[in-house]
């Protein structure tokens, strides 16, 4: 194995451990939320078979349920603020296959000598720089929706690709650099395709993208 494969190996090992500890500390944020619901159900279930019973225990029961609705209510309206919040995103052109097709089939030959998956489509920018874009957010899917009206076969397509991150490309390496040179910047973004296709890995940037969205 060579030292490139191992340390993309090593890369895709640590995004992996960090998603898993961002989706830890979600899971624990929601166990928090919960909490004060299910000792309420307790206290309750409780009292109604006759344990802990008295003016105390009702007291507590009664405070802690009116505990449990509010932090609730504070996690419903998070909840909707993150899944009604628009994600930013870069300013791109997108570049349809038709017209690149030698673009799009050295994006794929990267892909393949790379044993990754391919981007699902291809943005300009005018940055010199290149990345990565997910956007799969219900935010990202409607405002594509609204801007394109094409025919319904073409839709479930673009749906099916969604799954993999768009790959965004600065026009100033198309203007500047040869065949070789755009094909050695462009192979470690590529090769970041693996990890983003991680099912805990893209679940993380989803949850990211909400949080950085709805503050």
């Amino acid at each position: 194995m060579s030292g490139i494969d191992v340390g993309e190996e090593l890369g895709a090992r640590a995004a992996q451990a960090r998603a898993l500890a961002l989706l830890r500390i979600r899971s624990r944020a929601l166990a928090v939320v919960i909490t004060p619901a299910a000792v309420a159900v307790v206290l309750f279930a409780a009292g109604a078979q006759g344990h802990l019973g008295g003016p105390v225990w009702d007291g507590v029961r009664w405070a802690v349920l009116g505990v449990a609705v509010v932090v609730l209510l504070v996690a419903a309206a998070v909840a909707v603020a993150i899944a009604r919040a628009r994600p930013a995103v870069s300013p791109t052109v997108p570049v349809a296959e038709e017209g690149a097709p030698d673009l799009y089939r050295l994006v794929r030959d990267l892909a393949d000598r790379l044993g990754v998956p391919a981007p699902s489509a291809i943005a300009l920018t005018p940055d010199c720089d290149s990345w990565l874009e997910d956007r799969t957010h219900r935010s990202s899917k409607s405002n594509r929706s609204s801007r394109s009206n094409r025919s319904s076969r073409s839709e479930a397509t673009a749906e099916a690709k969604n799954t993999a991150p768009v790959l965004v490309i600065g026009s100033p390496f198309l203007w500047w650099m040869r065949v070789a040179e755009l094909r050695a910047v462009l192979a470690p973004v590529v090769a970041g395709t693996d990890s983003s296709a991680h099912p805990d890995i893209a679940a993380a940037r989803r949850f990211v993208r909400g949080l950085d969205a709805a503050v």
